[in-house]
């Protein structure tokens, strides 16, 4: 039986970008202006298999000894807990919680960072909100950092064009900005990424991806006659994003 798990129908679209170049290049930016080597523990939310994530660990959070993840994908969490077998993060206590952000339970303990790479898109205003103000006023310590990449509308990038055709709610980077703001956090910093994402041609696993996008709502002919509609256009393979961190 094939497999059409999340996990890996996931893995087959990122081919399709040059995420891990772009990003790197910005921790590479980002490691000059910044010092956080006061940041002993973090939790990171909407992870997958956690290599973003660790790479940010490794670069800009060198004395890191504690990191929790917060998955809701099954088959995600196995490999995110074969990737801390793997040693991807030396000297680290890790641990994972198989569940999703609307329903996580908390820290026993306040941390000094928070991950949410490429996740608040996902999560309605209401649930958003009241997960920033746990954070300032219960799970984050004093001075903790939130760490977050989401999409910009400024250009029109053919992936938020087809989550519209499709009717797919994808908040942006500046609302969430504003809610950490009234929540009551300030930037620290924030950096433009520039993307490169084309669906174009699609294979059977991205369109099943996109698909699970939709909560099965699209049929496969009405996820290709999007795609086919909507990358026959000039210029909508650019997907910008920003990277941005705020501290309490």
């Amino acid at each position: 039986m094939a497999d059409e798990s999340y996990h890996r129908l996931f893995a087959e679209c990122r081919k399709r970008e040059n995420f891990g170049v772009v990003f790197r290049s910005a921790l590479d930016d980002v490691a000059g202006k910044v010092d956080f080597s006061w940041v002993r523990s973090c939790v990171a939310f909407g992870t997958g298999s956690g290599e973003y994530e660790m790479e940010l660990a490794r670069r800009l959070l060198p004395n890191l000894r504690a990191f929790h993840a917060v998955e809701p994908d099954h088959e995600s969490v196995k490999a995110l807990r074969v990737n801390f077998e793997n040693g991807q993060l030396p000297g680290v206590e890790t641990s994972v919680e198989e569940t999703s952000l609307e329903r996580w339970g908390g820290v026993d303990t306040p941390v000094d960072a928070v991950l949410l790479f490429n996740v608040l898109a996902h999560v309605q205003a209401a649930d958003r909100k009241a997960l920033f103000q746990q954070l300032i006023t219960k799970y984050l310590n004093l001075g903790g950092i939130v760490v977050i990449i989401g999409s910009l509308r400024c250009v029109r990038s053919g992936f938020l064009l087809l989550m519209e055709r499709l009717d797919v709610p994808w908040d942006d980077y500046d609302l969430m900005e504003k809610q950490m703001g009234e929540a009551g956090f300030r930037v620290v910093l924030k950096h433009d990424l520039r993307l490169v994402y084309d669906l174009s041609d699609p294979s059977d696993d991205v369109v099943k991806f996109i698909q699970l996008t939709t909560d099965g709502r699209a049929s496969e002919c009405e996820v290709r006659a999007a795609i086919d509609d909507i990358y026959s256009q000039p210029n909508v393979t650019i997907w910008p994003k920003k990277f941005a961190i705020f501290a309490k």
